[in-house]
């Protein structure tokens, strides 16, 4: 059985996931939950449940925003991790950079750096909806080339409990995100 590649990229992954549950504890209209989705294409996936803190499920609220989000296949937000080296660049990151389909709702740009000790960890974390991320962007022939530094104003606090967290009410920001894209396309890019 041969090893990924990259193996640093299923660690930061779930370094992701952790950070995002860390906003569990800052409900609003919605609370969400993340974990680890199945691979695409050799690449990892997080999926985010997006539910409403009274248990009441998109397709039964009267909600306009809960009908546009029962849309959602099992209320998961797909988000892509995309790898930000903000160290010397040891791994070629483009081939998990580059995409020819846009089948995500949001993006995970993984900012990750080497300790002393030689452990890759999550230095930053920009979370942004898929629209933002695509603005401006075209494909080329091999697909989209987003330049990843570009997204600073996106950057989520690794532990919104110590430090500023800009975006600390997270699952209600991802509402108003994704009823923009479901008014902009009339579906969610990961479920067309």
């Amino acid at each position: 059985m041969a090893l990924p590649p990259n193996p640093h990229r299923a660690a930061l992954a779930e370094a992701a996931v952790a950070v995002l549950n860390r906003y569990q504890d800052f409900p609003s209209t919605y609370a969400l939950s993340a974990a680890l989705a199945p691979a695409v294409d050799g690449q990892p996936r997080i999926a985010v449940t997006l539910t409403r803190p009274d248990g009441t499920p998109f397709v039964q609220s009267p909600d306009p925003l809960d009908q546009k989000l029962a849309n959602l296949d099992r209320q998961q937000v797909v988000v892509r991790p995309f790898y930000l080296p903000q160290m010397k660049n040891l791994w070629d990151e483009s081939d998990a950079n580059r995409f020819q389909t846009v089948d995500f709702d949001y993006a995970a740009i993984l900012g990750y750096a080497q300790g002393e000790d030689g452990a890759l960890f999550l230095k930053n974390f920009y979370f942004l909806p898929a629209e933002a991320f695509l603005n401006g962007q075209a494909p080329k022939e091999d697909g989209y080339h987003i330049p990843l530094a570009s997204f600073n104003a996106y950057r989520l606090s690794l532990d919104p409990r110590k430090t500023f967290a800009r975006f600390l009410y997270l699952a209600e920001r991802m509402g108003e995100a994704l009823e923009y894209q479901y008014d902009q396309l009339g579906f969610f890019y990961s479920n067309p």
